[in-house]
This record gives structure tokens, sequence and C-alpha cells, in this order.
């Protein structure tokens, strides 16, 4: 009995670690917001630090104000935050007019916190035609990818 609560335990586990970068998609020519909120925590400085595969300096929140100034070129005027949501930890970025070189890993970092919270980009070609209804145009959750993959290994797990 034991040993299958460890199992189910690790496998729960196991699904919140694949699930920690979180996946957003965008369209070429669109605007995706990427997101970035410590949780319910009070800052007392309301600094963070937007990189793109933390060598491109994409945005930066100093002391509560957007700066631009060291920003990498290829982000300048396209990027956009909100400043009347950072008092409440929300330091969401949205990119826009995506590329498909906008593609990667951006992470936001709290230096109080010494938290940092990276998102993977997906930039897609814009759907042509039509659309089904309740099609969402191939945007998808990615946890739900994995999910059905744990499905057998549960049923394995309780018959051990």
């Amino acid at each position: 009995m034991l040993k299958r609560v460890l199992l189910i335990c690790f496998f729960i586990l196991l699904l919140n670690e694949a699930s920690v970068q979180e996946v957003v998609q965008g369209f070429i020519g669109g605007a995706a917001v990427l997101p970035c909120h410590p949780g319910n925590r009070k800052l007392v400085v309301i600094t963070a630090h937007w990189r793109y595969d933390d060598r491109k300096n994409v945005y930066d929140i100093l002391n509560g104000q957007g700066m631009t100034t060291e920003q990498d070129p290829e982000y300048k005027g396209r990027t956009v935050t909100f400043p009347a949501e950072y008092s409440k930890g929300n330091f969401s970025l949205k990119l826009g007019t995506l590329q498909k070189s906008d593609e990667g890993s951006y992470c936001c970092f709290i230096p109080e916190f010494n938290l940092n919270e990276c998102v993977n980009l997906q930039v897609k070609e814009k759907p042509s035609g039509i659309q089904k209804p309740g099609s969402n145009g191939g945007v998808e959750t990615t946890a739900w990818r994995i999910v059905p993959l744990l499905i057998p290994l549960f049923s394995i797990t309780l018959q051990l």
C-alpha cells in the first residue's frame, strides 16, 4: 500500500515538474502575453528583468518604472507591460509584431525573491481559411499532452 502511495506521489511530482516552463503560443504578426507573477508575495522594491535565452535584454522594470535604455534593439517598440499591475506582483510582458525568430525561452527575474519564472514562446503561421466551430486554431495547452501518457502509468501503479 505504501509503495502505491509513493508511486502516485512520484507521478504527481513528475507531472508538476513537466509543466514548470509554461508554453505560450502566438501567431506571426500578432502579439503574445508572457506571464510573470510570483504569487502572493509582497514586494518592497518593484524590480523585474525580462531576458530572452538569458542573454538578450527584452525589458527592465526598475523601482516601478519601465526602462528600455538597455533594451536589445530587436525588441524596441514591441514590448508593453502593465504598470498598474506591478503592485499586485504582475510583471507580465506583451510582445507585439511577433516573428518566427522570437521563439524561445523568456525569463522574468525578480531579484528581491531571487525568483526566475520562464516561459517558452512558440510562434506559428496564422491559420488560413475558415476554422471549424470549437477549433482553437492549433493552440492548445501543453499540460494536456502529457496527461494521456500518465494514465497508463497510474493503472500500472494501482496493480502493484
